[in-house]
C-alpha cells in the first residue's frame, strides 16, 4: 500500500494539470455538499441542546368546539402535578410586547414562562442569571431575560446591562440575565423571557413543555392523561366535548416546507457531486486506457487482479483526499456566503447559531472523500478486468483500449446528462413557480403603498392595564395618527388595519356556519380609507365612512369568497352576519375582491372587514398603510415623526413598501429558486466539461478510424456527424431515463410549488433542450478538430 501511495504521488507531481483539474472538480462537489450538510445537520439532525432532551414532550389539548390552540390554565392545573407520569411540567405563552428605554421604542416577541423552565432544560444565562421559580411568586421583583440578538441590537453587547431597567408594555422590569445565542426556546423569533404565574383564577391559555418520568413513553402518558380528559368532559359536557390530551416528543423545527426545502437542497448538491464523480471517472478512465500496456505488463509479470485494483483505488483515494481537503476550505467560504444569505431573509430561521464545521460535518466530509474514490475508480477497475493482455502486448501501443472502453465512456456521458436533467427540472419548476407567484393577482395594487406597524397593547394582558389597554383609547390614538398623517404632503390615502395582508399573522372571530357549526373567520378592523389606500376594488355595496362609529348600527364588509359561501343565490348586501348572538346584529354593507390573508400559499377564504371605530381588536399588530403618487419611501421619515408627535413612547417598526411585504412573504420560493439556479448552473458547467473531455479523448482514440473514413471518401460533415452522434446518443438515452425518474421524483416537490404541475411540459422540454445544446457545444470543437485533421498523419502513426 505504501509503495502504491508513493508511486501515485510521484505520478501526480509529474502531471500537475491532471491533478489540479480533478481536484478542482471534486472541490466543487465536496465543498457544496459539506456546506449544505452543516446547515441540515444543525437544523434537522443534531439533538436538541437540552438536558435529557429525549424525555422532553409537548402536551396539547383539543376539543370538538375548540377552534383555537392552547390549554386553559384551569385544565393545566388539573394534571400538572401527575408525578407518576411527569417529572416536571412548565407552562408558557408567547406574547408580543413593546419595549421602551435604551433607544427607540420597539416591538419584540416575548415568552412568559415559569422560572422552572431553565432548570428543566438545563440551560444557563450567558451573563447574569436565568429565571428561577421564586420569580413567579406574586409581589416578587419584576425581572426579565434578554436574548443575544436583542442584547447586541439594543444594548450593543454591553456586558454591564445586568441590573438595568427596561419598560415592557408599560411595566418596569430589571434585566436579570442575557441568554446565549444558541438558546432559542421555544422558537427562534423569541427575544425576551419574563415570569409567568398560573393560579386557579388565571384565564390565560398556555402551551406546555414537560419531562416524563424515566420509563414513561409519550403513548403511555397520553393514555393516562386521557382518563383525566374524560373526567373533565363529564364535568362540562358542552364546553369540553371531545376533549383530548395529546403528548408528543418535543421538537423545535419550523414548518414542513422549510424542512423539505433543506432536504431537497441537500439532494441537489448530492446530484452535483455525482456529476463531479462522473467527470473525474471519465478522466481516470481515459488515463486507464492509456495505461493498458502498463497494466498488461504488470499482469504478465505476475500482478493479480487485486494488485492492479489496489493501485487504481489508491490513485482515486489520493485524488479524492485532495478534493476533500480543498472542499473543506471551499465549504468555509460557501458556508459564510450561505449564512449571510440566510441572515438576510425576512424571518429568523432556527438553530443557525449552531451551524459550524464541527466533528459531525468533518465525519460527513470523510464519507464524501470515500464515495468519490470508490465511484471514480469503478470504470478504470472494470476496464482493467476486461483488458486482453495478449492483445495489448501484441498490438505494441497502449492507446486504443478494448471496445468496452467506448461503452464505459458512453455510460459516463449518459449519467452526467441524467443527473444534470434531474437538477435542471427541479430548478425549472422552482423558477416557474416563483414567476407565477410574482405575477399572481393579489387583489390589491401594491405599487406606491408604504406600510408601518404602529402597535398598541399586548397579545395577552397579564399585568396592570397600560395606556392603550382599552378599546376607546386605542381608537382615539389611531384617529389622531391618521389626522396628522393626512396633513403630510403627498399622501393620497391613509388608513389603519389591525392585520396587514401577507404579514404572516392573522386575527379572527367566531361565527356560525349555515349548518350551525362554529367557524373561525379571518377578520380585519380597518379605517374608512383602507380599500382606497390598498387599491382593493369594491364589487358591491359601499365602503365604510366616518359615520360607522360606536353607537351607530354595526356594519361589515365581506370578501367575494365569503359572499359566495354564505349567500350563493342572492346578494349579501343588507343581510346579517351569522352569529349565535342575536343581541348585536351586524349588517353586511359591501363586498370586496379577495386578497391574500396569512400567506401566498393559502387560498382565499371567508374574510370580514369591520370599521375600526365600532370594533377594534388585536391592535398589537396594527399597521398604517398610505398611498402616495411617487416613491412611498420618500415620506417614511415624515410619517414616523407624525406618529411620534402623537406619542413618542410608542414603537414604529417594519417601515417598508407593500412590494417588499409581498417579496418577504415569498421568501421560501425565492430562496429555493435562487439556490437551485446556482446548483443548476454548476451542474451544466460540470456536464459540459465532462462531455467535452470524454468526446475529445475518445475522438483522439478514433484518429485512425477517422483517417480511414476520410481516405474512403468521407467528407468533414460526415466526420462531424459521426463524432457528434457518438456523444448525443448516450446523452439522449440518459435524458430519456432521467425524464422518467423526474416524473416520479418531482411529485415530492408538489407541496413547494404554486400553481405549477410537477409534470410541467415547458420545464421538462427546456431542461432537455438546454442539455442537448450543451452536448452539441461540448462536442463541436473535438468534432471539428477531427474533421480537419490530416488523415495521412493518423495513418502513418498507426
Amino acid at each position: 500500500m505504501t509503495q502504491d501511495l508513493l508511486w501515485t504521488l510521484r505520478w501526480l507531481r509529474k502531471n500537475p494539470l491532471f491533478a489540479a483539474g480533478v481536484t478542482l472538480i471534486l472541490t466543487l462537489g465536496i465543498g457544496a455538499n459539506t456546506a449544505v450538510f452543516s446547515i441540515v445537520d444543525a437544523v434537522l439532525l443534531r439533538p436538541l441542546p437540552y438536558e435529557l432532551s429525549g424525555r422532553l414532550v409537548r402536551i396539547d389539548e383539543t376539543a370538538t368546539k375548540r377552534l383555537i390552540s392552547g390549554i386553559p390554565a384551569q385544565d393545566y392545573l388539573r394534571w400538572a402535578d401527575r408525578g407518576d407520569l411527569i417529572e416536571k411540567s412548565v407552562p408558557y405563552l408567547k406574547d408580543t410586547v413593546t419595549l421602551t428605554g435604551a433607544g427607540d421604542p420597539d416591538q419584540v416577541i416575548a415568552l412568559r414562562t415559569s422560572g422552572a423552565l431553565f432548570p428543566l432544560l438545563g440551560v444557563h444565562a450567558r451573563l447574569g442569571r436565568a429565571l428561577v421559580e421564586s420569580d413567579d411568586a406574586p409581589g416578587s421583583a419584576k425581572v426579565a431575560l434578554i436574548g443575544d440578538r436583542l442584547w447586541r441590537r439594543r444594548f450593543h453587547a454591553d456586558p454591564g446591562v445586568i441590573g438595568r431597567t427596561l419598560t415592557i408594555s408599560d411595566e418596569l422590569y430589571t434585566i436579570a440575565g442575557v441568554m446565549p445565542p444558541e438558546f432559542e426556546f421555544p422558537s427562534s423569533d423569541v427575544d425576551l423571557w419574563a415570569p409567568l404565574s398560573i393560579t386557579p383564577a388565571s384565564t390565560v391559555w398556555v402551551q406546555v413543555v414537560a419531562r416524563l418520568r424515566p420509563g414513561i413513553t409519550p403513548p403511555q402518558a397520553r393514555s393516562a392523561l386521557q382518563v383525566v380528559a374524560r373526567q373533565m368532559e363529564q364535568e362540562d359536557p358542552k364546553g369540553k366535548a371531545g376533549l383530548r390530551i395529546d403528548v408528543s416528543a418535543w421538537n423545535e423545527t419550523t414548518d414542513r416546507k422549510y424542512e423539505l426545502t433543506l432536504v431537497f437542497v441537500l439532494a441537489a448538491v448530492g446530484l452535483v457531486l455525482l456529476i463531479a464523480c462522473a467527470d473525474v471517472g471519465g478522466l481516470l478512465l481515459s488515463r486507464a486506457v492509456q495505461r493498458q500496456k502498463e497494466i498488461a505488463i504488470r499482469a504478465s509479470l505476475g500482478a493479480g487482479f487485486w494488485r492492479v485494483t489496489r493501485q487504481l483505488l489508491v490513485e482515486s483515494l489520493v485524488l479524492a483526499a485532495l478534493g476533500s481537503a480543498a472542499g473543506i476550505l471551499a465549504a468555509r467560504y460557501a458556508l459564510r456566503f450561505l449564512m449571510n444569505q440566510l441572515a438576510a431573509l425576512p424571518i429568523v430561521l432556527p438553530h443557525l447559531q449552531r451551524v459550524s464545521l464541527n466533528g459531525r460535518v468533518l465525519l460527513f466530509n470523510t464519507a464524501l472523500c470515500l464515495l468519490p474514490a470508490i465511484l471514480c475508480s469503478l470504470a478504470p477497475v472494470f476496464l482493467a478486468s476486461r483488458t486482453d493482455i495478449q492483445g495489448v502486448l501484441r498490438g505494441g501501443r497502449a492507446g486504443t483500449g478494448p471496445k468496452g472502453s467506448a461503452r464505459l465512456f458512453s455510460i459516463l456521458i449518459g449519467c452526467e446528462a441524467a443527473f444534470a436533467f434531474l437538477l435542471l427540472v427541479g430548478s425549472g419548476l422552482m423558477i416557474r413557480s416563483l414567476v407565477r407567484l410574482e405575477q399572481t393577482d393579489h387583489g390589491f395594487r401594491p405599487d406606491h403603498v408604504l406600510t408601518l406597524r404602529v402597535p398598541t397593547g399586548v397579545r395577552t394582558q397579564l399585568g396592570p392595564p397600560g395606556r392603550y389597554a382599552t378599546k376607546p383609547s386605542q381608537m382615539a390614538y389611531y384617529r389622531e395618527i391618521l389626522d396628522r398623517i393626512g396633513r403630510v404632503p403627498g399622501i393620497q390615502a391613509a388608513a389603519v388595519v389591525n392585520n396587514l395582508p401577507l404579514s404572516g399573522v392573522s386575527s379572527s372571530i367566531i361565527l356560525t356556519s349555515p349548518d350551525g357549526r362554529p367557524m373561525l373567520n379571518s377578520t380585519r378592523t380597518i379605517s374608512p380609507l383602507y380599500f382606497a389606500a390598498m387599491g382593493i376594488p369594491l364589487l358591491a355595496g359601499r365602503t365604510f365612512s366616518d359615520d360607522d362609529q360606536t353607537g351607530a348600527p354595526a356594519v361589515a364588509i365581506i370578501n367575494e369568497y365569503f359572499a359566495r359561501q354564505l349567500f350563493p343565490d342572492r346578494s349579501p348586501i343588507g343581510e346579517l352576519l351569522p352569529s349565535e348572538s342575536k343581541d348585536h346584529p351586524v349588517t353586511i354593507v359591501g363586498v370586496v375582491k379577495d386578497t391574500p390573508q396569512i400567506s401566498y400559499d393559502q387560498p382565499a377564504k371567508g374574510e370580514i372587514y369591520m370599521p375600526m371605530r365600532q370594533f377594534i381588536f388585536a391592535s398589537f399588530m396594527s399597521t398604517i398603510v398610505v398611498r402616495t403618487p411617487g416613491d412611498p419611501l420618500s415620506v417614511a421619515a415624515s410619517l414616523q415623526k407624525a406618529v411620534w408627535d402623537v406619542d413618542p413612547k410608542q414603537p414604529v417598526v417594519k417601515i417598508e413598501t407593500m412590494n417588499v411585504v409581498i417579496a418577504d412573504s415569498i421568501w421560501r420560493p425565492r430562496f429555493s429558486a435562487w439556490i437551485f439556479t446556482i446548483l443548476g448552473t454548476l451542474a451544466v458547467l460540470l456536464t459540459s466539461v465532462g462531455v467535452y473531455g470524454v468526446v475529445a479523448y475518445t475522438t483522439s482514440l478514433r484518429a485512425n478510424e477517422v483517417g480511414i473514413r476520410v481516405a474512403l471518401g468521407a467528407t468533414p460533415r460526415n466526420v462531424i456527424a459521426v463524432v457528434v452522434r457518438g456523444a448525443m446518443i448516450p446523452m439522449t438515452a440518459g435524458l430519456a431515463i432521467s425524464a422518467v425518474a423526474a416524473l416520479l421524483l418531482s411529485r415530492l416537490l408538489a407541496s413547494l410549488l404554486y400553481e405549477i404541475r410537477t409534470t410541467d411540459a415547458i420545464t421538462y422540454l427546456s431542461a432537455g433542450a438546454l442539455l442537448v445544446i450543451v452536448g452539441l457545444a461540448a462536442s463541436a470543437r473535438p468534432a471539428w478538430k477531427a474533421a480537419v485533421a490530416d488523415p495521412l498523419a493518423a495513418l502513418r502513426i498507426e
